[in-house]
């Protein structure tokens, strides 16, 4: 056996890649919770770069910054990604509406293949 083939993943069985495929593949059925102060909400509308949660009952204002959490779970490993986000727009009929950072290259993705796995892509 040739180190290529060590470390390319040429010894591998035959079934070994295709069951770490099928457990990203579970459909979650929720997009993932959002942690703002301690507080969990599940998003409205959530996509890569922006959420929108309504109703809202914090005490962020237009315009603030404001570090909060995605907390989801893809194949049975949870995930909990930092995140700072900018809000905005806060009203009673439009709710929370904030853009966020994308998080480090890892975390983004772990997010990715998770929002993939939701949309059933």
């Amino acid at each position: 056996m040739s180190w290529l083939s060590i470390f390319s993943g040429g010894n591998k069985a035959a079934g070994d890649g295709k069951a770490a495929g099928d457990s990203r593949r579970e459909r979650p059925s929720t997009p993932p919770k959002i942690v703002i102060d301690h507080h969990d909400y599940v998003p409205e509308e959530f996509v890569m770069g922006s959420f929108r949660i309504r109703p809202y009952d914090g005490d962020l204002i237009a315009k603030q910054k404001f570090d909060f959490h995605l907390v989801f779970d893809i194949g049975g490993d949870p995930v909990d990604i930092g995140c700072i986000g900018i809000v905005v727009k806060l009203t009673e009929e439009a709710g929370l509406v904030a853009r966020y950072q994308s998080p480090q290259p890892f975390y983004e993705r772990k997010l990715i293949d998770y929002l993939k796995a939701w949309k059933g892509l």
